[in-house]
């Protein structure tokens, strides 16, 4: 669930005397950072988590968790402030933004190495872009679809989410992947059920 959260600002306008009220809303905050993985709330006053995490360098983030790769110990604090150029990804979460801004893109399947992290994903690029040079002016590019996998402890994890947000300062390498490379079947085990209803056509 989504909690609203209400704070007052200067309006921009200085014509008016009253205040403007801000909604931000409070959405989940799961990270990649160098040396660990960061869970908590984060308080968004705009239009994507994208847009927040693009036009700041530092995140205050609630009922955060720290969990380190090495080991897996998990530290708590009741908030802290994260740095951008501390954090490889960030899982999307909250509104996906206003439609009209939304642009028509063809995706492409690419792996990236950013930090400790292997990822695999749909890099999304205008038809007339090299989606691989796409990363070169923008501080944060999305990968859908994507499958993350790191060393946590003497385990290996793969975690998929629906959109993560990369860091582009923190990407090792970028190359073209296949489609069959994102297939999550390779890497995380499914348990398959079959339809009792299902029509045998063998």
């Amino acid at each position: 669930l989504v909690r609203i959260r209400t704070a007052r600002r200067e309006c921009k306008d200085r014509r008016k005397a009253r205040r403007c009220i801000v909604i931000a809303m409070q959405i989940p905050f799961t990270a990649y950072a160098d040396d660990c993985t960061v869970r908590g709330e984060i308080a968004l006053g705009v239009d994507r988590l994208s847009d927040l995490l693009s036009s700041t360098t530092e995140y205050e983030v609630q009922g955060v968790a720290f969990k380190a790769l090495d080991d897996g110990r998990v530290v708590e604090a009741g908030s802290a402030a994260v740095l951008r150029d501390d954090l490889c990804m960030v899982v999307a979460s909250g509104p996906r933004g206003r439609v009209d801004r939304r642009l028509w893109t063809r995706q492409h399947p690419v792996r990236a190495k950013v930090g400790p992290y292997t990822v695999l994903g749909y890099l999304h690029a205008p038809p007339t872009v090299d989606p691989m040079r796409s990363t070169d002016r923008r501080a944060i590019v999305a990968l859908t679809n994507a499958v993350v996998g790191y060393a946590e402890g003497d385990k290996d994890v793969w975690a998929e989410s629906d959109t993560i947000l990369v860091n582009t300062h923190k990407i090792d390498r970028l190359e073209t992947a296949h489609h069959e490379d994102l297939g999550l079947g390779a890497h995380i085990p499914a348990e398959l059920k079959k339809d009792p209803r299902a029509k045998d056509l063998t």
